[in-house]
């Protein structure tokens, strides 16, 4: 297959050839010089190293299926994302148990699926137990780092877990950090009220991520210091952020974006109530804006847009320019993981993206039109209906 679009760096015309899962050649190619809204363009695929479940249903869910994990994988394709890490919270031991058991069976049945998802990202339970920084995560099953339980947790998920967020001041967990990171996890700090101290001895340690910076943290904190401007100053940290428009206002997405970049990465965190339509749904509520609450209170959790809206607001906020916004989805979430980025050149992976823009296809925002994932093409949509029946609404 051959098609003919504006590469997503340069802004010149290149013919992209694929064939099976390969891109087999990168040809330019002549055209129109001036920038038309109506232009195609081509980047890599996304990778979302967040995202928590969709249509109702959780990674965390201690009856989540197979079927579930496979359904919710692939449909990150039409969103844009050719690799994710699903994305269990806090849990008690046997739901994480279920849900991991789950993920790693549905990648050993399915080769496809097993391609897109790069590793399980565990984000808890060694999270903190304060109101505001432990967010939407239950408090009654927040612990101390365990070693031993994250060992069979490990291997429920056949050595799938490649990501883990903890809070570094709960007891044990420099040296927690440290054997995970010997076992070729990457750690970030999350979900912490952690002091700058102890910040930069999780660093130490091997920490080399903050997890969505300027979220899962308390409401009101001191001007300085606190562990928002702790994270973004400690340059060995990269760090992931929601740019939803609702996570995160566009002057701080801006500050953090810069203090970070190039080590910024875009995530969607998706709740498991994405996809679905406005009302309660059990202690979640998505209200009639998109936003997603702990039902009753003004409290986020987690999010309803991918990663699409993500770019769209990040250079809404900076004026970064589509490349580097593209980075943030694509080369630094792999590096971060120690894997080869995503590139668009003879011989990498099929994976990519055909978006628009409204105007010069530098700084203005952009609609996703398809994705190709693995040589496998699908249109973009986000209102995909789940493959079962979705739980009832509880008022609206």
């Amino acid at each position: 297959m051959d098609l003919v679009a504006r590469h997503f760096e340069t802004g010149s015309w290149v013919r992209v050839t694929v064939d099976g899962p390969t891109i087999a050649a990168v040809t330019p190619v002549e055209g129109p010089a001036e920038v038309w809204p109506d232009d195609d363009w081509i980047g890599p695929a996304f990778w979302d190293l967040q995202f928590n479940g969709r249509w109702g249903v959780s990674f965390s869910d201690p009856e989540l299926t197979v079927e579930q994990v496979a359904a919710i994988v692939q449909v990150q394709a039409e969103l844009g994302s050719a690799r994710v890490c699903p994305t269990l919270i806090t849990a008690p031991f046997a739901s994480l148990r279920s849900g991991l058991t789950a993920i790693a069976a549905a990648c050993d049945q399915d080769p496809r699926i097993a391609a897109r998802v790069l590793g399980i990202h565990l984000e808890g339970p060694y999270i903190s137990s304060l109101d505001g920084y432990r967010g939407a995560h239950p408090l009654e099953a927040v612990r101390d780092p365990d070693w031993d339980e994250f060992q069979r947790l490990q291997e429920a998920a056949d050595g799938r877990v490649v990501l883990l967020t903890l809070a570094p001041e709960r007891p044990g967990a420099i040296a927690f950090i440290r054997k995970a990171v010997a076992s070729g996890i990457v750690v970030a700090l999350g979900h912490t009220a952690a002091d700058g101290t102890t910040i930069r001895a999780a660093v130490e340690a091997g920490a080399r991520l903050s997890t969505h910076l300027g979220n899962g943290i308390a409401s009101v904190l001191p001007r300085h210091p606190n562990p928002i401007w702790e994270q973004a100053a400690e340059l060995r940290l990269f760090a992931s952020l929601i740019a939803d428009g609702h996570h995160l206002d566009l002057a701080t997405l801006s500050v953090l974006y810069r203090a970070k970049y190039p080590q910024a990465i875009l995530v969607s965190d998706a709740s498991s109530l994405a996809g679905l339509s406005p009302g309660t749904y059990g202690p979640w509520a998505v209200d009639p804006s998109g936003k997603i609450v702990v039902a009753g209170t003004p409290y986020l959790a987690g999010s309803n847009q991918g990663l699409e809206v993500g770019l769209n607001t990040l250079l809404c906020a900076t004026s970064c320019g589509i490349a580097p916004a593209f980075r943030a989805v694509t080369t630094a979430p792999a590096l971060l993981l120690g894997r080869t980025p995503p590139i668009i050149e003879p011989g990498a992976p099929a994976n990519l993206v055909v978006f628009r823009c409204s105007g010069d296809g530098l700084s203005d925002p952009l609609r996703l039109l398809r994705t190709c994932v693995d040589g496998a093409w699908c249109e973009a949509r986000d209102d995909t209906p789940a493959p079962w029946v979705v739980p009832s609404r509880e008022g609206v």
